[in-house]
């Protein structure tokens, strides 16, 4: 165990902590590090008892081998980094490790949205023979926090997870890792695949999320009101139309007619109603941020479908007009 590869982690809100006790409780666990990027974490570290706990089915395990480093330390270069902070912190956290992180170093970004990947390239390793590879992970499943280093495994599903574009041989070890690490229930993809994935749950996000907070309700009572579904459908159509367009989905055997059949309107809103329906007693993250006056991540969800479409010329008024909705707290008030 001495010799294998060490596994970083930054941000230790319910995601990290999931990847981490996931990791940490495998027959041959890697060597894992905490990165704690807040001077309270130490002291909220000590109180967790120095461990991570997870709760499933009312059963709580503590079990897991940690290490602690603050980000700024001038340690060793980091080979394999999952970061677990939120979109629109991770540009900042990653310039706390840049130096310890290059060409022989993987990254796994695991947040919701996209366009992080396209920060830290365009921010921070703009040098293509300095920068890290890239790995991106979809996770499904549903955790709350219970306090720090303390959560809830609530709704038990998967993560999809895979090289960002082609692939690298030096990212295996911690693909391999991610994927027999039987608590995430991981299964690997091809990038284009991986990308349409992510595609779809941004989708997804980018309906349920906002609406619930501009609607202040949970999911399950959206789409019950005819006006909400209305609205629905009008950032679905621009979403739709925005990945059936994009450049990096086309291939040289179909031109990516698989996309626009995939992406259309009715299976669209299919899955957003499907996610909606199972999900219909949860309070969307986006609304729990919203509520406890934190930065939302709508910027990274509807703002990514803004942004492509621009670049392609498309009208995307309707998402446009939903992230400044968000973004300036321009809730619906109930009559």
């Amino acid at each position: 165990m001495s010799s294998s590869p060490r596994i970083h982690i930054l941000g230790v809100g319910n995601l990290g902590r999931l990847f981490a006790h996931a990791l940490a409780n495998t027959p041959n666990p890697p060597r894992l590090t905490l990165l704690l990027h807040r001077p309270s974490l130490l002291s909220e570290w000590d109180l967790a008892g120095r461990t991570i706990s997870i709760t499933t089915h009312s059963l709580t395990n503590s079990n897991g081998v940690y290490d602690i480093e603050e980000p700024i330390t001038r340690g060793s270069i980091i080979e394999n980094l999952i970061i677990a902070t939120k979109t629109l912190h991770t540009a900042k956290a990653l310039k706390a490790v840049k130096h310890r992180l290059g060409a022989q170093s993987t990254i796994l970004f695991t947040q919701n949205g996209m366009g992080t990947t396209e920060e830290a390239t365009r921010l921070i390793f703009p040098e293509e023979a300095t920068r890290p590879s890239y790995l991106a992970a979809i996770t499904s499943h549903g955790l709350y926090s219970e306090g720090p280093f303390r959560s809830v495994f609530a709704g038990q599903a998967h993560v999809s997870v895979g090289h960002v574009c082609g692939s690298s041989p030096k990212s295996q070890y911690l693909l391999d890792q991610i994927v027999n690490a039987k608590l995430l229930n991981a299964t690997e993809f091809e990038s284009r695949e991986l990308r349409m994935l992510q595609l779809e749950k941004l989708v997804i996000n980018a309906m349920i999320n906002p609406l619930t907070v501009i609607y202040n309700c949970r999911n399950g009572e959206l789409f019950k009101r005819s006006d909400v579904t209305s609205v629905m459908r009008d950032l679905l159509a621009e979403a739709s139309q925005v990945i059936s367009l994009l450049p990096e989905l086309r291939t040289l055997e179909d031109g990516g007619n698989d996309v626009a059949e995939r992406f259309s309107k009715e299976k669209l809103e299919s899955k957003v109603l499907d996610v909606a329906e199972k999900t219909a007693s949860n309070t969307s993250s986006m609304l729990q941020d919203f509520r406890a006056g934190r930065e939302t991540e709508v910027g990274y969800i509807n703002g990514y479908i803004v942004k492509r479409g621009k670049e392609l010329g498309i009208n995307v008024g309707n998402n446009d007009r939903i992230v400044e909705m968000v973004q300036k707290k321009k809730v619906v008030q109930e009559e």
